[in-house]
């Protein structure tokens, strides 16, 4: 067969000559799970003794299986078959639709929602989810540690804003230049000072209201006020500040319902600490193990929503999701029917995967991929330096050269699909302007450490150690030398770079949970001042702002505003909007693919293999 070009590569699903996996790739366009793959009478008498297995390979294994306090998707991708959330996602619209609450209903002021629950739904240990089984958890989430709920960024600390405190305003003269900056200062600098005053003005009004009503256990800038149980399967939760957007937070991940049963008897600091090992949920699928990094997964036979299963009846009975870190490994086992299917599709695997009969399945991109850079380092510090990085990293290269097509480089970290306009003029690849700016700061090469992740694939990163060195070869073209910092993902490459004592450039990312600008504010920017060495009152003033706007051209406006903010100060740099995809054999004949990685293995339709054992 023919070399393919890249080019015939479809952005949803590669197409190839087998009745299964054709019928896997027109399932995968349309969203529209009808296509079940018939069976041979072998196979079917198989079935009978054999479960359906999917044989999944990852990039790497889940760090913990309570997703109140875990951040990465590899854990996501266990746990959201074993949890469910109140309100779920559609697969289709990507829209709010029914989860644990079957409706909910929102006061005229926006600060009371009513969840009605539904009824007969049954936790893996038998018990049954009512009200105050909701409330339990949300009291958990409450009370959860500083260290805990940090390890979190898709959960109830991100979705209420628990622990922040409003903001104190700049004065005015805090945000004008000194008078020997004005001496030096461009005409588009003197701009941005007066554009700052402005922004400030329009802030302090804003801020002479009452932002928040009522008592907070947390943060002054808390949204959360209480939740209660006010009948059997009836919850209210109440706001102390206007939140639009939470019916689809409640979708995120971190906000999955767990057995109350495994929130206590653990240690004083995590009662519910049996969860980060032993998960217990009411979704389709049961955790029953996790030996030599490969979690197994049964189907739950008391799980509420039998017209799913059964309308379905290729669903996989057994699940298996193994690690493995490279995606030529990965490649390799799948070409070897060792897998059904793995998960981060690199650009370099692709032709293979294709010349070989496979499917590749790919998600509408809503992640981001953003180079960090440090403050606190003495030249990072310097608005010029940063400036000279975005002008000498050439990202439409990037996302052409290492990332599957249709992906496209970020001028901010907000998505296309979130319809936020790009700022004026954000910097484009000019080497010259690049050299221009460090020689006037007095650049003279000095080395800047550069970390990047080891032994791992992300949705936002398929090729780390390719990345970093198209990234180093760019800067040093433009005169920036670079001291690599290379970190294995698993020996806390997150941690190192997110910490004080990291300060340099480093790679990392954020996929979307919900479709939220504040999803993507909130998640990039929690933990910025250590991750980036940066801090500005006024930002944190425009997102509190922003996130109580309801949809329309005044919340459009405001998140624009926010992200001309962060282009002026520069903290990160925003690289690549990358496309993810999955790949699978003849096994496997539908996959739900979904940008916000909500993908239920309930709703895979396959075959079975007749070289599986149970």
């Amino acid at each position: 067969m023919p070399d393919l070009p890249l080019s015939f590569v479809s952005r949803r699903a590669v197409l190839t000559g087998t009745l299964a996996t054709t019928a896997l790739a027109l399932a995968a366009c349309t969203g529209n799970p009808e296509s079940q793959a018939s069976s041979t009478a072998s196979a079917s008498a198989s079935a009978k003794t054999t479960p359906r297995t999917l044989r999944l390979a990852a990039s790497a294994p889940p760090i913990k299986l309570d997703p109140a306090i875990v951040a990465d998707n590899e854990s996501f991708r266990v746990t959201r078959q074993v949890y469910e959330t109140l309100i779920d996602i559609d697969a289709d619209t990507g829209g709010a639709v029914a989860g644990l609450a079957e409706s909910w209903a929102e006061s005229n002021d926006g600060l009371t929602y009513t969840f009605t629950l539904r009824q007969g739904v049954k936790f893996h240990d038998g018990t049954e989810l009512n009200a105050q089984a909701v409330v339990a958890n949300f009291k958990r989430w409450e009370s959860l540690s500083k260290t805990l709920s940090e390890q979190s960024t898709q959960g109830f600390f991100d979705v209420f804003h628990y622990n922040s405190s409003i903001p104190t305003l700049p004065t005015a003269k805090d945000l004008e230049l000194s008078a020997k900056e004005k001496q030096d200062a461009t005409p588009e600098e003197l701009s941005v000072e007066q554009q700052r005053i402005q922004q400030l003005a329009d802030l302090q009004k804003q801020f002479t209201t009452d932002l928040f009503e009522g008592k907070s256990e947390g943060g002054s800038a808390s949204h959360f006020r209480s939740v209660r149980a006010t009948d059997t399967y009836v919850v209210t939760l109440n706001l102390r500040r206007r939140l639009p957007g939470l019916i689809e937070a409640l979708t995120l991940p971190g906000m999955a319902i767990a057995a109350p049963s495994a929130l206590t008897g653990g240690p004083k600091d995590n009662a519910a600490e049996s969860l980060t090992t032993k998960p217990v949920g009411t979704g389709p699928y049961k955790f029953i193990s996790l030996d030599n990094d490969v979690v197994r997964l049964e189907i739950f036979a008391d799980y509420w929503d039998q017209k799913r299963l059964a309308d379905n009846k290729q669903h996989p009975e057994v699940v298996l999701i193994s690690a493995i870190p490279s995606p030529y490994n990965r490649e390799g086992a799948l070409l070897a029917d060792e897998i059904d299917g793995f998960d981060m599709v690199s650009v370099d695997t692709m032709r293979t995967l294709v010349r070989n009969a496979k499917v590749v399945v790919q998600r509408d991109p809503f992640s981001v991929l953003y180079l960090g850079m440090d403050q606190r380092n003495k030249w990072l510090a310097q608005p010029e330096f940063r400036q000279a990085i975005a002008h000498g990293i050439n990202r439409s290269s990037l996302a052409d050269k290492l990332f599957i097509q249709g992906s496209k480089y970020a001028a901010t970290i907000l998505p296309p699909a979130l319809s936020i306009p790009n700022p004026d003029d954000t910097a484009t690849h000019d080497s010259a302007k690049a050299k221009e700016l460090l020689e006037k700061i007095g650049y003279k090469g000095e080395e800047i450490e550069f970390a990047y992740p080891l032994r791992v694939s992300r949705n936002y990163l398929p090729l780390p150690e390719r990345t970093f060195a198209q990234i180093a070869e760019d800067l040093a073209q433009v005169g920036i030398r670079i001291k690599p910092r290379p970190i294995a993902w698993t020996d806390g490459y997150v941690r190192t770079v997110q910490s004080n004592k990291f300060n340099g450039l480093h790679l990392l990312g954020f996929s979307g949970g919900y479709r939220s600008a504040d999803d993507f504010l909130s998640g990039i920017l929690a933990n910025k001042e250590n991750e980036f060495g940066y801090k500005s009152a006024l930002l944190d003033s425009q997102i509190m702002l922003a996130r109580s706007i309801p949809s329309g051209e005044e919340r459009t406006a405001a998140y624009a505003s926010i992200l001309k903010t962060l282009d002026e100060d520069l903290p990160l740099l925003p690289l690549v909007f990358p496309i993810s995809a999955l790949a699978f054999n003849g096994n496997v004949t539908f996959y739900p693919p979904s940008p916000m990685l909500n993908e239920c293995f309930a709703d895979v339709q396959m075959t079975n293999s007749p070289s599986i054992s149970s």
